[in-house]
């Protein structure tokens, strides 16, 4: 295909024999056409001439004082304008969402989805000329490569060619919906929820976020069969716990809006265990457009207040 297509191309004839003849066909006159394209008449009738030799046929029956189109300039005619105007209208988009004005950030699924967007969503309510594209991938972008401004990573903050900035460490903590927890609670200990549906993203990037780990660091050893459905997306896994299916390890920052809602609820009182962190980072060494600066500045402002964070620590009576 694409050595066809590279044939074809060497078989194009020139773009201001084309451009001419769109114009003239459109206006059916030289005249308007020149006047158009700011040049001659001349210039026109001799580019319209160029492509017509080019191609073998006449395109325009000319009279004394107009001119009209062939069956072949009707068809050609119609073909060239619509591929000039799909030109103009790529080359407005792109001019429409410069540089200078998009910010580009990749992160993965649970941090655009759960935290990202309604942030993004607030913050053209303060730059509405910001545009934003957003690269979602579990896999670790190199920000180079894929011309990345900025990106929200969970980890350590060790990344090479990386500088980042410790937004929130996430708190974890056995979390499940209202209507769970009324229809299998109360839960008095960690050893009790071991009989209940127990929900795992097998993708968990601390060790404490596996529920044998967790009953492990607590303190309890539980013996017997434990009901444990694994999960390796990590929006299915949230969707899961949401839908009432059982008790996932989930917690502040991602889960934040749900639990200060009530949607979810702890299903034991207990503190909520610190992890890793969330980092904002950026390419080393890079020199940010003043759009992305504000927006970085901004962001960062805004998700590192942890504001009610202690809400992960209520019991599903004082939540409820």
């Amino acid at each position: 295909m694409e050595r066809s297509l590279a044939q074809g191309f060497q078989r194009l004839p020139p773009a201001k024999s084309l451009i001419a003849f769109e114009a003239a066909a459109r206006n059916l006159s030289f005249t308007e056409a020149a006047k158009e394209l700011n040049v001659t008449r001349v210039a026109v009738s001799r580019q319209v001439r160029q492509l017509e030799h080019f191609l073998g046929v006449e395109l325009f029956a000319r009279g004394r004082s107009s001119i009209t189109l062939t069956r072949v300039g009707r068809h050609l005619s119609r073909t060239v304008h619509d591929s000039l105007r799909s030109i103009v209208d790529e080359i407005e988009s792109i001019e429409n969402t410069r540089e200078d004005r998009l910010i580009t950030i990749a992160t993965t699924s649970g941090v655009s989805t759960y935290w990202l967007m309604p942030v993004i969503g607030r913050y053209r309510q303060i730059d509405p000329r910001a545009d934003f594209r957003l690269l979602v991938s579990h896999d670790l972008v190199n920000l180079v490569q894929q011309d990345v401004d900025l990106a929200i990573r969970y980890g350590t903050g060790n990344w090479t060619a990386t500088t980042s900035v410790l937004l929130q460490r996430q708190q974890i903590l056995p979390l499940c919906s209202q209507a769970f927890h009324s229809r299998h609670g109360p839960f008095r200990t960690i050893e009790e929820l071991a009989g209940a549906p127990l929900l795992e993203f097998e993708s968990a990037f601390d060790p404490s976020s596996i529920w044998t780990n967790y009953f492990r660091d607590k303190g309890s050893v539980i013996g017997g069969r434990i009901r444990m459905s694994f999960y390796d997306s990590y929006i299915n896994f949230v969707q899961a716990v949401l839908d009432g299916q059982g008790i996932g390890l989930l917690g502040a920052p991602l889960m934040q809006q749900f639990i200060e809602s009530g949607v979810l609820v702890p299903a034991i009182k207990i503190e909520a265990l610190p992890q890793h962190g969330y980092y904002l980072c950026q390419p080393e060494g890079a020199s940010p457009s003043r759009t992305v600066s504000r927006f970085r500045d901004w962001l960062r402002t805004e998700l590192s207040s942890g504001a009610g964070q202690g809400q992960a620590e209520l019991s599903p009576q004082d939540s409820a």
